[in-house]
């Protein structure tokens, strides 16, 4: 088994992700990416955005996302369409898209933080 810590946050002690390698495929885990606008659906596409360059940083893509799990600070069934308001720039294809999990916390890491999303990814190897 290989590991790899991709964009290592040393100031904060943390990976931005970490890919496992074993018997011919890749499973990515990425850390929480969150946005620093004011407003939920701005956050939301800004943590689909820094997803997508962790992705691509990872040699991976959309396609390879299998499991999302999304935290929402106070989260009610209203604040749902802004709280994906950055998903359809990364994951166009409506027949696959990843599985996901949605959780309402109290808060994130920081203050005014509304939005948090963390994936894993699977990659076949070539």
């Amino acid at each position: 088994m290989k590991k790899e810590h991709i964009d290592v946050e040393r100031a904060m002690g943390f990976s931005q992700a970490v890919a496992v390698e074993s018997g011919g495929t890749k499973t990515i885990y990425f850390s929480g990416q969150t946005g620093h606008s004011e407003g939920l659906e701005a956050q939301s596409r800004e943590a689909f955005e820094g997803l997508k360059a962790r992705l691509e940083a990872s040699g991976a893509t959309a396609d390879d996302v299998v499991k999302l799990t999304t935290y929402i600070v106070d989260y009610s069934p209203e604040k749902a369409t802004a709280a994906f308001a950055g998903f359809g720039s990364l994951f166009t294809d409506r027949d696959h898209p990843p599985a996901n999990t949605l959780i309402g916390v109290q808060t994130l890491f920081q203050p005014g933080i509304l939005l948090e999303v963390e994936a894993i990814a699977v990659v076949g190897s070539s």
